[in-house]
């Protein structure tokens, strides 16, 4: 986004989470959401925002979705997972807030160089991997794992699994996939 440009998404994020948080840049923006760098005000740190777009917000479907992603990976306690922190909605806004990873994605080294030692491959493979059981253990699936959902935080190299948007939980609501309905990232299905 062009700095300076007007961004009216952005003014209601900031007006929605009123004190609690300063909203400093926009870090990522998807087909279902934003994700903004913040200032926790209260606890001094900085943090991520993911906000749903208010157009999505009314798509009743979409807005469970997105409370259950929260609300998914806020129980999964994990050195290996984005800890969630809160979830909220305020003035038309839903978004929660989760630990900001200093780093980037996969996705995002792999496009900047074509070379990762297997050493450091088969490492990063083994952390997502512990990640994925202990979810699996708690009886959460991913079910959209790919290279732009594993940050790598640059001071320690720690991969750490994002985005449950499309979690399911095992033999809770086997309804959320429908007959002839793929979810998922077909290139990493």
């Amino acid at each position: 986004m062009t700095r300076g440009a007007p961004d009216p998404l952005r003014d209601r994020v900031i007006a929605a989470v009123g004190d609690s948080y300063i909203i400093e840049d926009e870090l990522g923006r998807g087909g279902m959401a934003v994700v903004y760098r913040a200032l926790d005000v209260r606890l001094n740190r900085r943090v991520a925002v993911k906000v749903l777009p208010p157009e999505l917000a009314y798509h009743n479907d979409v807005r469970e979705r997105f409370l259950r992603e929260a609300q998914t990976a806020a129980a999964l306690n994990h050195p290996n997972i984005v800890p969630i922190f809160s979830v909220d909605e305020r003035a038309g806004i839903v978004f929660f807030v989760m630990a900001l990873v200093d780093g980037d994605s996969v996705a995002e080294i792999c496009r900047r160089s074509r070379e990762c030692p297997p050493e450091e491959s088969a490492r990063i493979l083994r952390e997502v991997a512990d990640a994925l059981a202990f979810a699996h253990a708690q009886g959460v699936v991913h079910r959209d794992i790919k290279p732009d959902n594993i940050l790598i935080e640059r001071a320690s190299g720690r991969p750490m699994v994002t985005d449950f948007g499309i979690a399911r939980a095992m033999a809770v609501d086997s309804r959320l996939t429908l007959t002839g309905v793929a979810m998922g990232t077909p290139t990493y299905m």
